[in-house]
């Protein structure tokens, strides 16, 4: 009976997913299980399932048996995927599965922030209600045409230019990589350098990849061009953006606010430079977490499991031909 190793359960897997490899051997790690039992249980498994745990060469090294890496997000940032090219072993991740959850996600940051939603209800739950006090504390902005400086065009940022300019009437400025005539004229943005996409947004929303490429892509230089009345939201990955040069422009008012769901270590604990801030709201790096998603992810997973174990390819490897 092959192994099936869970390194977390991020997300669980759905009953209906758990009954597609309910005939395996599943071994279900903590989050927090030492690194030694990892290494241990690693070794006679043919599949390894991680939502968030990094798997690294060493891993690679003590499963002569591993035959895939599978992956419940699009990312796969925290997989080493050259040691696994090298060894052999498939990386497959979810393209596609947590895209609307994620742009949902990415819109509400937008509301929150602009709209103070979270502070708001902070000072209802402390006995403050509707006075002039409580009006200019509650003054926000409205996203109804305005401009979004969108960086990232896949699957997520396809789908927040959707929202904005069929929802809001906002203007979608992006930065790709991969821009072409074809790619603006079918998602309905104008593509654009990242530092006149900085200096003309009123909502700057990343949903890019963290790649070599864009690995601190948004820095001091950029963060520096925005409005003063302008919102960075941040729903990809944190190593995306400066967060030190993003604290100094919040923290002196440079820019309206921030609004987070990815950090740099997670959890980032309870004395974070952002907590200090009320012009920054951070959220647990909830973006994909949706009923619809976790159905969606977790039956992908089981499916390529299943797939490779009757003997196919499965759809969506990242590494090998």
């Amino acid at each position: 009976m092959p192994k099936i190793l869970h390194l977390d359960e991020k997300p669980a897997l759905t009953p209906s997913a758990k009954a597609k490899i309910a005939h395996f051997e599943n071994v279900i790690l903590p989050e927090d299980a030492p690194e030694e039992v990892v290494l241990q249980e690693i070794k006679d498994a043919k599949y390894v399932i991680s939502g968030a745990r990094e798997v690294g060469a060493k891993h690679f090294d003590a499963a002569p048996n591993l035959h895939a890496v599978v992956l419940p997000s699009a990312g796969y940032d925290y997989v080493d995927v050259a040691a696994a090219t090298e060894r052999g072993v498939y990386v497959i991740n979810s393209p596609g599965a947590n895209s609307n959850a994620v742009a949902e996600m990415a819109v509400g940051l937008m509301l929150a922030i602009s709209r103070k939603i979270p502070q708001s209800y902070a000072r209802v739950r402390a006995g403050e209600w509707v006075d002039e006090n409580v009006r200019v504390k509650g003054l926000g902005d409205e996203l109804t045409g305005k401009t979004m400086g969108l960086v990232g065009l896949g699957n997520i940022g396809s789908r927040v230019a959707k929202i904005a300019s069929h929802g809001f009437n906002m203007e979608v400025l992006c930065y790709t990589r991969r821009p072409s005539p074809e790619r603006e004229q079918k998602a309905g943005v104008k593509f654009v350098p990242i530092n006149e996409l900085m200096a003309r947004a009123d909502f700057v929303v990343i949903c890019a990849a963290l790649t070599d490429s864009t690995r601190g892509l948004i820095g001091k230089e950029q963060l520096a061009l925005m409005k003063e009345t302008a919102y960075l939201i941040n729903a990809a990955r944190g190593p995306i953006v400066d967060y030190d040069a993003l604290y100094t422009v919040c923290v002196e008012k440079k820019i309206a606010g921030a609004a987070i769901d990815v950090m740099y270590v997670e959890p980032p604990g309870a004395t974070h430079p952002f907590f200090e801030l009320d012009n920054i709201i951070v959220t647990p790096h909830l973006g994909s977490r949706t009923r619809d998603a976790n159905e969606r992810v977790t039956n992908l997973v089981a499916d390529e499991i299943v797939r490779m174990e009757a003997g196919e390819k499965p759809l969506n490897n990242v590494n090998l031909g």
